[in-house]
């Protein structure tokens, strides 16, 4: 787990040594950025990868349940049903720490895309994306 971290951040910040060149990034500079990415290493080392992939797998479910309730012209079921899954995934630990290290990595995580109350929904329902 630690070695596929260590890969992903290394990805990241590639682009970062070749900009850092263009933009004359000096020594202290480069040196923050490494205590940046070795902080969000730290951080997503926090996160218990078994749990997420079946957090994946549970989400790509919902998502095939709620389309098939759009579809089904259930839209309220569906909007319940998506509103109550979205509750569950903002109230899960991983999650939890999951955006706490995306400030650190801005844009690099999924957005989740689960209503958590109707006031999430106030301009577009759910199944206006099936």
């Amino acid at each position: 787990m630690n070695k596929r971290i260590a890969i992903t951040i290394m990805i990241i910040l590639a682009p970062f040594s070749s900009q850092a060149q263009q933009m004359n990034l000096n020594q202290e500079q480069m040196q923050q950025l490494m205590q940046q990415a070795q902080q969000m290493q730290a951080c997503m080392s926090r996160i218990d990868q078994t749990a997420m992939i079946e957090m994946g797998q549970k989400a790509q479910a919902m998502e095939g349940k709620i389309k098939s309730l759009c579809q089904a012209n259930k839209r309220d079921e569906a909007l319940s049903t998506a509103i109550e899954f979205g509750r569950s995934m903002a109230n899960d630990e991983n999650i939890k720490i999951a955006r706490e290290c995306g400030e650190m990595t801005k844009g690099m995580l999924p957005r989740m895309e689960f209503p958590t109350s109707k006031e999430d929904t106030k301009n577009r329902h759910i199944c206006d994306g099936y």
